[in-house]
């Protein structure tokens, strides 16, 4: 029941506005915006048996906005629910340079039965609770021999620099599915609560960030105080995680752990109005 985690810092040095285009050879009903659509990176080796759907791709538009990692990656999960596809595939990434200020994308598009068979990270969301399912990683007895479940969680930020204007700065909690088990004993719903009351902290934290970056108007333009504020947050983040373990003996003392899941449940409601970027 004790937790794993990594910090990631994602930065990106200019922002401007996409062009986003699709070549589609087999179009399916568009999906709703709340359909879950999973991103496979350039080097996922996993095998996708289905047909490809088409090629879709977020490239330079000028200097202007909106075209950070973060932000090409949803416009792409946009625009392959627009051609019913739930599972993209990168095939190409190139970074801003001196010759176009966007981060470029390229990918394939699928659509697949059961998608979540290929997550390898999840984002938080007040909708999706965590499954054991969720739980892809091998589990590791000679670093953690008490554990029965590891939940590998993490929050950052990304930073876009535009040439013309500040841009936001962008936070978010992921959960990490191959850095997270979970042992054949501990799959309880017990148990699970007590993991998902880990990545609910996180979340916490993640909200903190969004809100002192907010107070301390912190934009695109200022990675340094960025940084500085996330490394303070990131500091108390490990604690509480840490603590939430110690008070609840990793979740074996049930009254304390219902106490603790009353608490998480008022903190996400206090920083609801930081709950999206």
């Amino acid at each position: 029941m004790k937790r794993f985690v990594i910090i990631i810092i994602m930065i990106n040095l200019i922002s401007c506005s996409p062009k986003l285009k699709s070549r589609v050879t087999k179009s399916l009903p568009a999906l709703d915006k709340t359909e879950l659509v999973v991103v496979l990176d350039i080097y996922d080796d996993q095998i996708i048996a289905a047909e490809k759907l088409g090629e879709i791709k977020a490239l330079d538009n000028g200097f202007s906005e909106n075209c950070t990692f973060f932000e090409n990656i949803q416009n792409l999960k946009t625009l392959a629910r627009k051609h019913g596809a739930n599972l993209i595939k990168l095939t190409k990434h190139k970074k801003a340079n001196n010759f176009s200020s966007c981060e470029r994308l390229w990918a394939n598009i699928y659509y697949v039965e059961n998608v979540k068979r290929f997550e390898n990270e999840i984002i938080w969301s007040q909708d999706r609770k965590l499954t054991w399912a969720d739980f892809k990683g091998k589990p590791d007895q000679k670093v953690y021999p008490e554990a029965v479940a590891v939940t590998n969680s993490g929050f950052g930020f990304e930073s876009g620099i535009n040439l013309f204007k500040d841009d936001n700065v962008f936070v978010q909690a992921v959960f990490y599915n191959h850095g997270s088990w979970v042992l054949q004993e501990g799959r309880t719903d017990y148990v699970l609560k007590h993991e998902q009351i880990h990545f609910d902290i996180t979340e916490i934290y993640a909200r903190m960030l969004r809100k002192a970056l907010t107070d301390a108007n912190v934009t695109s333009n200022n990675y340094s105080k960025a940084l500085s504020i996330f490394n303070d947050i990131k500091m108390k983040w490990e604690e509480r995680q840490e603590y939430y373990d110690y008070q609840t003996k990793n979740g074996t003392k049930l009254e304390t752990q219902e106490k603790w899941e009353a608490i998480i449940e008022i903190e996400l409601a206090k920083f609801d109005l930081y709950k999206t970027n």
